[in-house]
Formats: structure tokens, sequence, C-alpha cells
């Protein structure tokens, strides 16, 4: 059973407005697709994505598929377009492969899946479980060869590009003195940059992160919402 922490108010456990037909395994499936493009920060030209457990047996029959097809082509839980994601996909000259993993699950939950995504030199790996009433946590992002281990609902905003400790200190600053709530700040940095999540505690302004790009303009700000 999920903590009540995961959850911020009886709307998600009901679950959204959305396609059907479960909000496990096509709104929370929509939201991890979406959380795959926003951290490629575009439309992918290849997509790879592996199913654990329960997705993995019912992915097909649950329309997990076209979910998270949907979710990564930027369709909201609600779009019609989804049940003709894979499609619409396909004829857009995105290649597409599904992977049934038998094994136990790389999310620690029953309803997980692991996006695998490229757009030009940008290489992406995002692995989200769908906890109910289409509320999900990410479990791990990997951008370029760096990865971060977490476990983390929504609201996240990630950053990635060349940098170092001293300019991610900076930036950590700059947002806290805009009124940005951060709950845990999770990275990993080396000689070609940083990868960086931070988990926060209520949604951040777009006027806050028009101001960390524009300041930051060698980094890129990916904000899972």
């Amino acid at each position: 059973m999920a903590r009540k922490k995961d959850f911020q108010s009886a709307f998600d456990i009901i679950g959204p407005v959305m396609m059907g037909p479960s909000s496990s395994h096509t709104a929370g499936a929509v939201k991890i697709g979406n959380a795959g493009r926003t951290v490629l920060q575009g439309t992918p030209e290849n997509i790879e994505i592996h199913y654990y457990e329960s997705f993995a047996k019912t992915h097909l029959g649950h329309g997990t598929d076209v979910a998270i097809i949907g979710g990564l082509l930027g369709y909201s839980t609600f779009d019609e377009r989804i049940k003709n994601s894979v499609e619409i996909a396909k004829n857009e000259g995105i290649k597409i492969k599904f992977i049934e993993e038998s094994g136990k699950s790389l999310g620690e939950h029953p309803n997980c899946a692991l996006i695998k995504a490229d757009s030009g030199d940008r290489h992406i790996e995002v692995n989200g479980i769908s906890i109910g009433g289409g509320t999900i946590k990410i479990k791990s992002i990997n951008v370029n060869g760096q990865c971060i281990l977490m476990n983390h609902g929504l609201p996240i905003l990630e950053v990635d590009g060349p940098t170092d400790n001293a300019t991610i200190n900076h930036l950590i600053n700059d947002l806290i003195e805009n009124g940005v709530d951060i709950n845990e700040e999770i990275k990993t940095i080396n000689q070609e940059g940083c990868l960086m999540a931070m988990h926060l505690n209520k949604a951040l302004s777009e006027d806050t992160l028009d101001k960390m790009r524009e300041k930051y303009s060698d980094l890129n700000f990916a904000y899972i919402k």
C-alpha cells in the first residue's frame, strides 16, 4: 500500500480525468511518459520501453503501451490521441520497441517501466512506477551516461550540463532565494558535468524557472510535474 505522503490530496487517490481503462496502467503510464519527454527535452527519435511485473503482463490489454508513448509525445492524460499514439509515433518515423522483462521490478513495484529514448545527441533513461490514482514516483534518471537513484513523487526539477560544484551551489541558493521549497537534492558530478534532481515540496512557478534558465543558460532544466 502506498504511504499517505505519496499522495497530495484525495483527488490523487480517486484519480485524474483520463482516457481509460486504469489509473495505474494508463494515467500513471502517461505521466511516466511525460517525465521521459520532459527530461529528453523534445520529441524522441528512438524509444525503448522495458516493462516489469504487472506492466510486463498486462501492458497491451490495459493500454499501457499507448499511454506511455502518448506521454512521450507530450499528450495529457485526457488527450483522445492517446489511443492512436503508437501509430502516430511510427508515422512520424519514431522507432519503438517494447520489452517484457521476466525478473523482479527494477523499481521495486509491480507497475514499473524503464524508458530509454534518444533525441539528437541526448540519451535519457527514466525509471518510473505508477502507485495508484494516476500518481507516479521516479526511481532513477540517466542523462548521457550519468545516473542518479531516487524514490520521489512529483514535482521534481532535474538539472544537467557542464558545470561544477560551486555553480550548482549558487543555483540552489538562487532557487531558495526565489521561494523554491526544496525537500531533497540528489546529484552526481564528474569532469563532464553534473546531473541533479531536486524533489520539491510545492510547485515551481514558470517565472522562477525562466529566471534560472536565463541565468544558467549552459544548463538544461527539466521540470517534471
